[in-house]
């Protein structure tokens, strides 16, 4: 009889990490010979064969909890002393969100409380990255593995429904980088935690020497607000032509983008992973990042890795990069074979080894 697994997730939505990494799971599972359910908070029409929480009998072998945020699941398996697999993908702290959206504020304020709730229900933790895995020992969860999200790196040529097609609000990618500049990029939510107005006021100083060079941040605003921050910050610093604000684009203009560009830089204070420093390595971009959370982990010898992020550091090493063909060369060989890390073909393994046993059990 084939073993019963449970995904629990607040909801399934498209283009999103988590529900991707949901999608993944499955697809893996099922191919081993299990049958498997996805639970949601509140089942709807675009969530195709799911199961509503309050509808759950948590009867599976095993019942796998995705937990970056509060929901209404989490609350479920608290309050019915559920045993869970807990795969984590850590919470950005509140403090972010406190002045820009106060009700996410509250909404990651109480994910980590249930975070702590959730550790006596544990029978196991999966982690995406040692970061996020010492959180959880922390906790006094001892059976913790480390196993990254699942994802296809080449995404030019796997769609996730992003908008395939679309053009970005600020145009697409132009062919070529402009001249004697160069093209720095990032990649991820407008977004407080992410600090793209760190990397505007650092491009500002980069961009004393280098006239001609380009900002381009690529992402959904979340809130608008922030984005429009962004703007204004980069008028006053004299910049607003040279810094493009892409928004949301399809897989094939954030190829483009990546292979385009010719630094990806990172100034984020919170990332329990980093997705797209890995997608910029694996398209032979170098990285400047901010050292923070799980961004050394991640990035490994694939960039430079730096202890501060005033303006003017991080100017500098961008210049470096920019100006230094050996360099980039040396850091996009390095970056290809870090991110060979994180290959579909590699992460559906680790997070097999993370599950067998605990499938097998009870056989």
């Amino acid at each position: 009889m084939s073993p019963l697994v449970d995904l629990l997730i607040p909801q399934m939505a498209e283009g999103d990490a988590t529900s991707n990494h949901t999608r993944l799971i499955q697809e893996l599972l099922e191919e081993r010979g299990c049958e498997v359910r996805i639970v949601v908070e509140r089942k709807s029409r675009s969530d195709g064969a799911t199961v509503a929480v309050d509808k759950w009998k948590g009867d599976a072998r095993i019942s796998i909890l995705q937990h970056s945020i509060g929901s209404e699941v989490a609350q479920w398996v608290i309050r019915n002393r559920a045993s869970v697999v807990l795969n984590y993908h850590n919470i950005t702290p509140a403090a972010f969100f406190e002045t820009w959206q106060p009700e996410l504020a509250r909404s990651v304020t109480r994910g980590r409380q249930q975070l702590r709730q959730l550790a006596p229900l544990t029978i196991r933790g999966i982690a995406d990255s040692e970061f996020n895995a010492r959180e959880l020992r922390d906790l006094g969860i001892d059976d913790v593995v480390v196993s990254p999200v699942l994802w296809h790196l080449d995404r030019g040529a796997r769609p996730t429904h992003t908008g395939e097609g679309a053009v970005p609000e600020d145009g697409g990618p132009e062919d070529g980088s402009p001249e004697d500049g160069g093209t720095v990029l990032f990649v991820g939510r407008l977004a407080p935690n992410k600090c793209q107005h760190d990397l505007v006021a650092a491009f500002a100083v980069l961009s004393r020497w280098r006239p001609r060079a380009r900002l381009v941040l690529v992402g959904d605003a979340s809130p608008v607000q922030y984005r429009h921050s962004l703007k204004s910050l980069a008028d006053r610093l004299g910049v607003a032509d040279r810094v493009v604000l892409a928004g949301k684009v399809s897989d094939k203009d954030l190829l483009r983008w990546y292979r385009l560009a010719d630094v990806f830089a990172c100034a984020s204070e919170h990332e329990g992973f980093g997705v797209p420093l890995v997608e910029a390595m694996a398209n032979g971009l170098p990285v400047v990042a901010y050292d923070a959370a799980a961004v050394a982990e991640t990035v490994q010898d694939g960039g430079i890795v730096l202890a501060d992020k005033r303006p003017v550091t991080m100017a500098l090493a961008l210049d470096r990069v920019l100006g230094d063909r050996s360099l980039r060369n040396r850091l996009r060989d390095q970056g290809t074979a870090a991110a060979r890390r994180f290959d579909i073909s590699a992460t559906r393994e680790q997070m097999w080894i993370a599950l067998k046993d605990l499938l097998e059990a009870g056989a």
